[in-house]
This record gives structure tokens, C-alpha cells and sequence, in this order.
């Protein structure tokens, strides 16, 4: 068991005090929480853009209308509120300061601050601590993970570690994981890093390395779509400067193999890695219709195929970014890792997983791409669950800040290819609007079948999008193991995105903070 807490300073306290007397006159229900003396290690999985919706589309896809999903197994629940300080909708900026920060900012722009761009504000925590609660995790010893089927400088990891005006200065935020925020240098970087963006690593101009001569100072991925290969404009080669700090830097399926066949034969091994696997992100989050006429499809995949022979991971057969570790198997491999970094520090660990390629899939209409990340994320619940069922000091909780294009499933004859249907039927001709379908390779396929009911039945059914946007959905946040029973016995009523950080705290730090709903983040 893990021991140790965490005090308010005097202007958190004071503020949170306001905060409260604040809510109550404006009959705000405030749920609090309960100190607790146990402390133990926190998961925190982010399934981004996925609501209710998308989890029943994932469930009857890939388990069958009745079966139970992963996701369907944890046993804690409560519904999510995810607005902003300013907006009705998640962002995935916004709302990953809102978890890492414990306070509502703007949605647009906040990225580890509040606001955007010159105007964003430096802000305490909730905790009062000038920094996320990762950055209090990792200066005060606490072994810390980020893992992203996306690229390491999406918000739904990065947000826990850097503090930008903009959540497109990628090469700035990778900087900030390696070298500490701007007034905090000499921080250390997460002790375990897997996720794409190898290009944020090198100077733009170096050379793309031979197959057969892999080296730090080449680079492995090009993006599959856009071409883009390496980007800093600085000069620095950063996976020179993490080797220098003594982490492994892995980039290859092969490479990620040998590693992990190295883990598992020597128990006492427990190094720092970076491992990077893909130009940006690992996924190809266009339509499936660019996908084919990329020509990313996969010869080796039967066309019937239930995974789908486009390739919405990786890169073309024959290439170094093939076949790349998924979600589940990095989270794995980070989650055995750091147990033993948490032994040996005496401390329990704070890991984030984000499944991005929900998210970003969704955000394309794509719906067999969305449907797959759902299955990785499902995959990485369950790796989850087995670590937790051998480390009951040990939190699993789920939360998504926004529902990514408003998935929909509705029933279609197995034998039609999916076509659209009528939006908004005025009565004038003129006015009426078509809204497409998607089936197993897009529009105008065949449609997807799911797995067997409990009638041993197997159903067709097409892919409905809202829009490409995130919208607010209905979103429902689920826990397993060390105080998860909050969600049933504390947040019954409401999942704030605020408590996100709030029951990471109490079983990260056993402090269990006042709630912040109705307050500003104070500025640091």
C-alpha cells in the first residue's frame, strides 16, 4: 500500500471556499468527495469522441447485440458533463486541461492554460499546484505514462505535460515533454512515451534511414497521406537528446518486440522509453474513399474480411511503419513497465491512455476506421482489467470530453449496397437534403454485419454521421477498482468533467479537494 497526502495552500483554499459559497447561492448541488488514507496507481483512459452510441456500434460490430463489450464489464458508471467555460461542446483541448487542471477553461484555444493564443492565462491547479497533476506526479517521484494511438502532442496526452498558447505548435509542446515547461526547465520528461509524431523529434531535412540501417539520426515514417516527414525548425535532434537522459527510443514493430520480449524475460528491467511509430499519428483518419484511392488497402486481407483490408494504421505493406503496435498492446507494455518503476519508487503511478483514432475517425466520417478504434480502445480496457484484477491498489476511469460526428446505427438489407436516406422533408423538392451512408468501405458499400445475437442471428446495418463535428452526445464515464465506487456513491447525479481530476487526485495523492464548478482558475 501507498501512503501520502497532499495539503491546499492558502490561496486554494481560500478560493476554493469562495468557489463554494458561490455554487450554493446559486443552488448548485456540490458533490464532495471523502478523504481517503489509501492511495494506489491511476489509468486514465480516454476513449476520445466516443459516446453511448459509438460503444453499442462498437458492441454489435465486433461482439454481437447482446454480448458484453469490454467497455460494458466496468462496473462504476456516471453521466459525463463535458461543457466549457465558454462553449456547450468538449474540445479535445480544452477538455484535457479541464482533466489535467481540475478547472473549466475556454474550449477553443486552452491547451494547458486558459485561453489561446497571447491571451491564454498560466493557471494553478486545482490542488493549487503551479502545473497539471501529472507535472505534480512527476516532480514529487511518482512514475508517469502517456500512451496515444495518435501522435504524443495531441491534447488528450500532451495537456498533462506542456503549456502552449495553441494546440498546433506540435514541435514546441514535444519540446516542453522533453525539456520541462517555459519557467519549470529541468523537469523531467514522462518516464514512459508511446505514441506517433516522430517528425516533432528531428530537424526538418534529415535524411530518411535504408530498411537496413535504422539510426537516430534518420527518420523511419513519412506520413502515408500527406508525405510529411520531419519538421523542427530549431536544429535539435530530440531523440538524440532522450537517449542522452537513458531512455530507449524504439520505432519499429520489430524494435517494439524486441523490447518487449526483453521485458518479459528479465523482471527486474524497468527502463525509461520513447517509442514512436509513426510520422504523426499512427491512424490514417480520412475518408475510406481517399484511403482507396491512396491506395492504402492491404492485398494480404481478404476484401470480406470483418478488419477491413483498408490500412487506417500504419503504413504500406513493405515499409518500416507497418503493421504498428496498437493501443492495447503499447498500454500493455507501458503498464508492466511502470509497476516496476512504481516499486521502485515507492510510489503509485499515473498513466494516460488516449485512443485518439475514435476521435479523429469520427471527426471523418469514416465509419469502419471508427468502428476499429473502438475495438483498440475496448482492447485497451481489457489490458487494463487484467492489471487491475493483480493490483487492486489500482484505478481505471474512463471519460470522453465529446461525441465525434454523432455515430449512428440503423438497420439495412443485407443484400443492398447502403445508399442515404431523407433529411428534413419539406415538401418542396428544391429543399430536400440527402444525407449518405456509410457502409464497410464507405458510401455506396456493402453495409456491415454484425456478430450473433442471442438468437444466433446476424444483422446488417449502415453508419449514420450527425456531421463531421464533435457535438456534445451523451457521454458516460465508467471506473473499475480504487474508489470507483465514487462515480455510484459521489457523482450518482453528475460526472463533472472537473471530478475527472478530482478522483485522480484522491487515489493518486488521498486528498479529496472541494469541487470547482463555478469557479475561475486562479492565475498562477
Amino acid at each position: 500500500m501507498f501512503g501520502g497526502k497532499r495539503t491546499l495552500g492558502l490561496i486554494g483554499t481560500i478560493a476554493l471556499l469562495i468557489a463554494t459559497v458561490s455554487a450554493v447561492a446559486a443552488g448548485t448541488e456540490i458533490p464532495e468527495l471523502r478523504g481517503s488514507s489509501r492511495t494506489g496507481n491511476v489509468i486514465f483512459i480516454h476513449p476520445d469522441g466516443s459516446g453511448i452510441n459509438h460503444w453499442a456500434a462498437a458492441r454489435i460490430y465486433w461482439y454481437g447485440p447482446d454480448a458484453l463489450s469490454p467497455w460494458d464489464t466496468l462496473p462504476e458508471m456516471a453521466a459525463y458533463r463535458g461543457h466549457m467555460a465558454d462553449i456547450l461542446t468538449g474540445t479535445s483541448n480544452g477538455g484535457a486541461t479541464t482533466h489535467a487542471f481540475g478547472y473549466k477553461v475556454e474550449g477553443l484555444g486552452s491547451f494547458g492554460k486558459d485561453g489561446d493564443g497571447d491571451a491564454a492565462r498560466s493557471i494553478l491547479a486545482l490542488s493549487s499546484y503551479p502545473g497539471s497533476i501529472m507535472r505534480e506526479a512527476i516532480n514529487h517521484g511518482h512514475p508517469v505514462a502517456l500512451v496515444n494511438d495518435g501522435d504524443i502532442a495531441e491534447p488528450g496526452t500532451a495537456a498533462f505535460v506542456s503549456e502552449v498558447g495553441n494546440r498546433n505548435l506540435d514541435n514546441e509542446i514535444v519540446r516542453q515533454i522533453l525539456d520541462g515547461r517555459p519557467g519549470f526547465e529541468g523537469e523531467q520528461p514522462p518516464h514512459i512515451i508511446l505514441a506517433g509524431g516522430e517528425r516533432f523529434f528531428l530537424p526538418a531535412g534529415t535524411p530518411q534511414c535504408a530498411p537496413e540501417a535504422v539510426t537516430l539520426d534518420c527518420y523511419v515514417h513519412r506520413d502515408p497521406i500527406t508525405g510529411a516527414g520531419p519538421s523542427r525548425e530549431d536544429g535539435r535532434n530530440l531523440l538524440r537528446e532522450f537517449e542522452a537522459k537513458g531512455y530507449v527510443i524504439v520505432r519499429t514493430r520489430a524494435e517494439f518486440e524486441a523490447l518487449r520480449e526483453r521485458v518479459n524475460s528479465d523482471r527486474r528491467y524497468a527502463p525509461n522509453v520513447l517509442g514512436l511509430f509513426a510520422a504523426d499519428d499512427i491512424f490514417n483518419d480520412v475518408p475510406e474513399e481517399r484511403l482507396i484511392s491512396a491506395g492504402l488497402v492491404d492485398p494480404s486481407i481478404d476484401v470480406n474480411d470483418k478488419r477491413t483490408n483498408l490500412i487506417l494504421f500504419g503504413s504500406q505493406p513493405g515499409t518500416l511503419g507497418y503493421n504498428p503496435p496498437t493501443a492495447a498492446e503499447m498500454t500493455d507494455l507501458a503498464l508492466t513497465i511502470i509497476q516496476r518503476c512504481a516499486r521502485q519508487a515507492g510510489k503509485p503511478f499515473m498513466m494516460v491512455v488516449e485512443t485518439e483514432s475514435v476521435d479523429n475517425f469520427g471527426n471523418n466520417d469514416n465509419a469502419i476506421g471508427t468502428l476499429t478504434g473502438l475495438k483498440h480502445a475496448n482492447d485497451v480496457i481489457e489490458a487494463a482489467q487484467r492489471f487491475q484484477q493483480r493490483n487492486r491498489n489500482t484505478l481505471i476511469l474512463t471519460a470522453a470530453d465529446s461525441d465525434a460526428g454523432g455515430m449512428q446505427v440503423g438497420a439495412w438489407n443485407p443484400n443492398q449496397n447502403v445508399a442515404g436516406y431523407n433529411n428534413n422533408p419539406t415538401g418542396v423538392s428544391a429543399q430536400n437534403v440527402s444525407s449518405p451512408l456509410d457502409g464497410r468501405y464507405g458510401r455506396n458499400s456493402p453495409p456491415f454485419l454484425s456478430e450473433p445475437d442471442a438468437y444466433g442471428k446476424r444483422m446488417a446495418f449502415a453508419v449514420s454521421w450527425v456531421g463531421t463535428p464533435d457535438v456534445s452526445g451523451g457521454i458516460l464515464s465508467r471506473a473499475q477498482g480504487l474508489n470507483s465506487a465514487e462515480l455510484r456513491r459521489t457523482f450518482r447525479g453528475r460526472f463533472d468533467n472537473t471530478d475527472v481530476y478530482r478522483l485522480m487526485y484522491l487515489t493518486l495523492f488521498g486528498t479529496a479537494l472541494p469541487s470547482s464548478i463555478g469557479q475561475t482558475a486562479p492565475n498562477r
